[in-house]
């Protein structure tokens, strides 16, 4: 009696997830083919594995005693594998690319899950300006990219279209100041530039109280009270309130984000992790909603 892995792999994740179409969504497989692949080894083995309901699907008697079974079989297969990929040094790099608001947001559930699905993979990150990883991503230097302001020139796909809005601590009261202080992004990132004109075309007088180039030190100037910024919405911590109309701020545009790969058609890897940061936006889109009603709070 022979099965593949694949066909492990497909029943262990229907089994974990509950049901077809979750299972295709977290394996980048059409729910036909998941099915197709569970009746498969369910023919081979000449018994039902899974009680299928309108609610999803649980595992038989004689199901839970394979699951287990298939378990160890797909851990030795992973560990081979690693073992020989770590042993002869021919690790798959791929360079990673996003804007350091995304990196600190995003990053932790994105990696957490290409280490799941892509153990061999080693990635290599890099967090700039948008402005600086088109720039770069056009020489070659990416493998991925994920970031706001795309150039027309590039085949990059639109991901989200990102509100930018204003923000200040919670308690903090600096958006009353008649000359409003605010912390921004060095000069290069075009965010910097957007606030700043938005505040000039409505005669708002300012200045320019903290500038860097790190999101974690924006956050901390912006936490400590004194001051007030504009950030991508889904990026916002806790900590920090949103501002807007009726805080006497100009209205800010919104900012279309976008994914790009000049591999994805050729490097089944890539194509396979990009798949992975589309659906981790999705997810992460998803956990906004309620974010959206504590930052109004």
């Amino acid at each position: 009696m022979k099965w593949s892995l694949d066909q492990l792999r497909t029943f262990t994740h229907v089994a974990d997830l509950g049901g077809f179409s979750r299972a295709g969504e977290r394996l980048f497989l059409a729910q036909s083919t998941v099915s197709w692949q569970v009746q498969q080894l369910e023919r081979q083995i000449g018994a039902p594995l899974l009680y299928r309901t309108p609610n999803g699907v649980t595992l038989t008697e004689k199901g839970h005693a394979f699951y287990l079974r298939a378990e160890k079989v797909i851990t030795a297969n992973d560990e081979a594998e690693q073992w020989v990929t770590e042993s002869s040094g021919d690790r798959q790099i791929v360079r990673f690319a996003t804007t350091d608001c995304y990196a600190t947001c995003l990053l932790p559930g994105l990696l957490e899950l290409w280490k799941s699905q892509f153990p061999t993979v080693q990635v290599s990150l890099d967090c700039s300006f948008s402005t600086d990883i088109w720039k770069r991503y056009k020489k070659g230097e990416f493998d991925i990219a994920l970031a706001q302001h795309c150039p027309s020139g590039i085949n990059a796909e639109p991901i989200r279209v990102e509100p930018l809005v204003w923000v200040c601590s919670r308690r903090s009261q600096a958006w009353k100041q008649s000359v409003l202080p605010v912390a921004l992004f060095e000069y290069g990132c075009p965010d910097r530039e957007i606030i700043l004109n938005a505040l000039k075309g409505v005669g708002r007088e300012y200045r320019v109280e903290v500038e860097t180039y790190s999101y974690g030190g924006l956050i901390a100037a912006v936490e400590s009270g004194a001051v007030i910024s504009a950030l991508p919405k889904s990026t916002i911590p806790p900590t920090l309130k949103l501002l807007d109309n009726q805080h006497s701020l100009p209205p800010l545009p919104s900012l279309n984000v976008n994914l790009a790969s000049p591999k994805k058609s050729s490097d089944h890897l890539c194509n396979q992790l990009y798949d992975a940061v589309a659906l981790h936006l999705t997810e992460y889109e998803q956990s906004l909603k309620i974010k959206d009603r504590e930052l109004l709070g």
